[in-house]
């Protein structure tokens, strides 16, 4: 029976390691499928299925987008709803899918362009290729200009940078935003290119504007934005995540259950010690793996 791993990051989104390093890692933990889902882009799949083949990983080729929906839900109108949406097992040659990235890759420097010079006219000169410089593969994100601003001595870490309210955390930088794709375009994509797709970390959707809601009205919420995404060609439910409590884990696979999707696990992380909690293996209830057997539909 597979023991798969379905939300990896590598360095061609916001990860630390190489599309081979996360293999072996993926490797020497005993997993044995696993699933690269970079964020917008799928640069690294193909150097991770060739590293998957020679260690004997099977990698399934996928995707993260960024998304929101912006319907009104029955009970819920009035907010757009922001969400991830993984993708599994797309045809990376796939024309629309092609087309979809190319143009989050091109918002994605625009809004780059944007932070710079309002970091520049908030008097903390900098240039694309200073931000370059501080970027694994040349990722471009927040945290290249929060390493910036360290190296050019305006903080002392990371973390302050994106703590500071002269920083990161101006009022004119939070309101530079990132491109989000309409989820239904994120899955008409997926599909299109022969894939399925994912709701992922549920218990992360937002939505604006924003407003305090008890646990079980934001349940409510989670369940009719899912079932929006179903009619829409949503295939599963990612159930199993290193921040998920069981009951939280096992409310969501009596959800997939009711709603007939599948479910899927996934880890999230980001490169070894990259994140204390989302790391290969944290899971807090134990996975049936009989339930992640749709993947071998996208195993070469």
């Amino acid at each position: 029976m597979i023991n798969p791993d379905l939300h990896l990051h590598t360095y061609y989104s916001d990860g630390k390691e190489s599309p081979a390093v996360v293999v072996a890692r993926a490797k020497a933990m005993g997993i044995d499928v696993m699933a690269i889902t970079d964020h917008d882009g799928m640069g690294g799949v193909e150097e991770a299925v060739e590293e998957g083949r020679r260690l004997g990983v099977r990698v399934v080729r996928g995707v993260e987008f960024s998304a929101e929906y912006a319907e009104d839900i029955p009970g819920f109108e009035g907010c757009t709803h922001y969400m991830h949406i993984l993708g599994y097992g797309m045809d990376p040659s796939n024309p629309e899918l092609d087309k979809a990235l190319a143009y989050i890759q091109e918002r994605r420097e625009w809004r780059n362009e944007a932070l710079r010079q309002v970091f520049c006219e908030l008097g903390y000169p900098m240039t694309m290729e200073e931000l370059k410089a501080q970027s694994i593969n040349g990722f471009v994100g927040k945290v290249s200009f929060a390493r910036l601003l360290v190296a050019k001595g305006y903080c002392e870490t990371v973390v302050d940078a994106f703590d500071d309210d002269k920083m990161l955390m101006h009022p004119k930088v939070k309101a530079i935003h990132r491109y989000k794709i309409p989820a239904a375009e994120a899955i008409r994509v997926i599909r299109e290119a022969g894939g399925k797709a994912f709701f992922a970390h549920p218990f992360q959707l937002s939505f604006k504007p924003p407003k305090r809601e008890e646990p079980e009205v934001y349940r409510q919420r989670q369940e009719a934005v899912i079932r929006a995404l179903k009619d829409l060609g949503m295939a599963g439910i990612e159930c199993w995540y290193p921040t998920h409590t069981p009951e939280q884990t096992a409310y969501l696979l009596d959800l997939a259950k009711r709603l007939g999707m599948l479910v899927s696990k996934g880890s999230d992380d980001h490169g070894a010690n990259a994140r204390p909690v989302k790391k290969m293996g944290n899971f807090s209830t134990e996975v049936d793996l009989s339930m992640l057997q749709w993947v071998e539909e996208y195993l070469d």
